[in-house]
């Protein structure tokens, strides 16, 4: 009993401290995400086969995803993953974390048409201090911070790749 117990605990504590960040201002994210893109170590990388079926037009979709997972020097903190998935365009989405919590995301998505790569959008979301400052290119996107934060806390689940036994 006291093995469930301490397992719902930690999953309580898990679940509501990801995405909630500390006080932080967009200079000193800014400076944290410099100093991950110069020192984090690549932990392992996830690949899936995406299916997606048009309601409208019954028309399926194969596609893939990759998920490379990167960590401090230490190997024991998920510091950045970058998200990429590969269906009718190109998307990339790099999430950052700063104490367990996602604090910085960008996201892009591109198309070809022959041999030329064409953004279709791009995008940049802090996280701090309970809020978010958003920058984004292409007003017409929809954007859901939420979705990202799910995203986020499934990258710290069970069994990941970057986690060393």
């Amino acid at each position: 009993m006291k093995k469930y117990l301490c397992l719902y605990t930690f999953w309580m504590f898990f679940f509501t401290s990801i995405g909630q960040n500390q006080s932080l201002t967009i200079k000193q994210i800014d400076s944290i995400v410099l100093k991950i893109e110069l020192t984090c170590i690549s932990g392992g990388i996830s690949e899936y086969t995406i299916k997606t079926t048009n309601k409208t037009t019954k028309r399926k979709s194969h596609g893939f995803g990759a998920d490379w997972y990167y960590t401090d020097s230490s190997r024991t903190k998920l510091v950045k993953v970058v998200k990429e998935v590969l269906l009718e365009s190109e998307s990339f989405d790099v999430f950052y974390f700063h104490q367990d919590s996602l604090i910085y995301v960008k996201s892009s998505n591109y198309t070809y048409v022959g041999d030329k790569k064409i953004k279709n959008w791009y995008r940049q979301c802090y996280f701090f201090d309970g809020g978010l400052h958003l920058i984004q290119d292409n007003i017409k996107i929809s954007f859901n911070p939420k979705n990202y934060i799910e995203i986020a806390r499934s990258f710290f689940e069970g069994n990941q790749i970057w986690r060393r036994k």
